[in-house]
């Protein structure tokens, strides 16, 4: 079967039977029985992504699940709330399009049970520009578009210290107020991540998550700054309810996503902008 791709930005619909296998949740809040539904030697799983993941997924599905014993069904999501909700109440098996301190920061501030299973990618959070190529080419008081939400916002302002354009107060959690030096008096945009790339249409720079550079048809000639692989935290992981992890279907669906032929494909086909990764989340 095809892996189905629902663009929505609402929770999914219709929760899923459950099949009892006798695996036992790590906390009072998980269920006793395996993810997904079992049909004869097949496996179904409903897994919520974003932007590139649902990609990979898609391929994955395409090209392994099969021989593998899975069927994957895909549903597309547009923002960084609902995959998470959803894979909370039930309607979803896993999801992939999240960074491990972004999912604890979930954890913590909506009392959620979301645990990874395993590193997949990492798309590296970039400073895009439309009309300057180079860091240096920054003037005093111009403005730079950045995301809101904490996690990605902390991470940002990160990368724009980096940049040498700021300095960053020890203990940062993730707003503007963090901010300790500021030599070219920039200004800053607080936006939600998917309103970042129109943003660069007015003003100077802006750092853009990958989720919506990519669809936006930036490109790296556009980044005048980006990330390092190299250390990341950032890395985005295969997540699951608390107490599957080890499922046999979640492992099936993560050594797939994480096989030399997925590893392959991502490279290719993101021309280097997004990096395969695998391993436990750290």
């Amino acid at each position: 079967m095809h892996a189905k791709r629902i663009l929505i930005a609402a929770a999914a619909a219709a929760s899923f039977a459950l099949v009892v296998s006798g695996c036992a949740g790590s906390s009072s809040s998980s269920s006793t029985a395996a993810v997904g539904s079992t049909s004869g030697a097949v496996t179904t799983l409903k897994v919520g992504a974003t932007f590139p993941a649902d990609d990979i997924l898609n391929y994955v599905e395409q090209t392994q699940a099969a021989a593998a014993g899975i069927d994957i069904q895909v549903t597309s999501f547009t923002d960084y709330t609902t995959p998470n909700t959803a894979l909370e109440d039930g309607s979803l098996d896993a999801n992939l399009y999240q960074h491990l301190p972004f999912l604890n920061n979930f954890n913590t501030q909506n009392g959620t049970h979301i645990a990874p299973v395993g590193k997949v990618y990492f798309p590296a959070l970039a400073l895009y520009s439309k009309t300057i190529k180079s860091v240096d080419d920054i003037k005093d008081g111009d403005t730079i578009s950045i995301p809101n939400d904490p996690t990605n916002e902390l991470r940002s302002l990160n990368l724009l210290a980096k940049a040498g354009l700021i300095t960053v107060k020890d203990g940062a959690t993730g707003t503007i107020e963090d901010i300790d030096q500021n030599p070219k008096n920039l200004k800053f945009q607080e936006l939600d991540a998917a309103t970042l790339p129109r943003a660069l249409d007015e003003n100077a720079a802006g750092v853009v998550n990958l989720t919506y550079a990519l669809p936006a048809g930036l490109t790296g000639d556009e980044q005048i700054f980006k990330e390092d692989v190299d250390g990341t935290k950032y890395t985005n992981l295969l997540a699951t309810k608390e107490g599957h992890e080890n499922d046999p279907a979640i492992q099936t669906l993560y050594s797939l996503l994480t096989s030399k032929q997925t590893q392959d494909w991502i490279t290719s086909q993101y021309k280097g902008l997004v990096t395969p990764a695998s391993g436990p989340a750290q």
